[in-house]
């Protein structure tokens, strides 16, 4: 009798390289679709600081635009005064890295939101200045949106307050 040999199927060593093989192609597909789920990430970051970004200095140049009198100082500090009853404001940043515009109210130290319902997720605005050029009559306003201690979006817009500056 006649041994038949069944010369059918796979040999040990081809099935390890095609396993080795099969996890370097699910490992190289995981590595590129991570790489595109942060670019994704990242960019929708960056769209949503420019946002914010113009949104806040579109926000601060209709403040000082109509205010009643504007004043810059030495260190880069604005005040401003929106009629005869609301004097003194000033823009500054808060903990939680918003837009506040403070002023005081009865003695006591109010401070109201500058875009109230604005959503800012986990972006900050980081950095927020002011330079006057007093012969031009004119405020430069700079803002800067981070994420993560990493800024996204740096914006700087002049304005001519319509009523002067002081």
């Amino acid at each position: 009798m006649k041994k038949l040999r069944n010369k059918k199927g796979f040999t040990l060593t081809e099935m390890l390289i095609s396993v080795l093989l099969l996890g370097f192609v699910s490992i190289m597909v995981t590595v590129m679709t991570s790489a595109i789920l942060s670019s994704t990430v990242t960019m929708r970051e960056v769209a949503q600081a420019e946002i914010l970004g113009s949104e806040a200095l579109d926000n601060l140049q209709g403040q000082l635009r109509v205010a009643e009198s504007v004043t810059v100082d030495g260190k880069g500090h604005v005040m401003f005064d929106i009629n005869e009853a609301n004097k003194g404001y000033v823009f500054s940043v808060n903990d939680e890295g918003k837009i506040v515009m403070e002023h005081e109210k009865d003695g006591e130290k109010e401070t109201e939101l500058l875009f109230a319902g604005a959503s800012y997720g986990n972006l900050r605005v980081s950095d927020l200045s002011f330079s006057g050029d007093k012969d031009k009559k004119t405020i430069k306003i700079s803002v800067s949106i981070s994420f993560g201690g990493k800024t996204l979006w740096s914006g700087s817009v002049t304005v001519k307050p319509l009523n002067g500056m002081g």
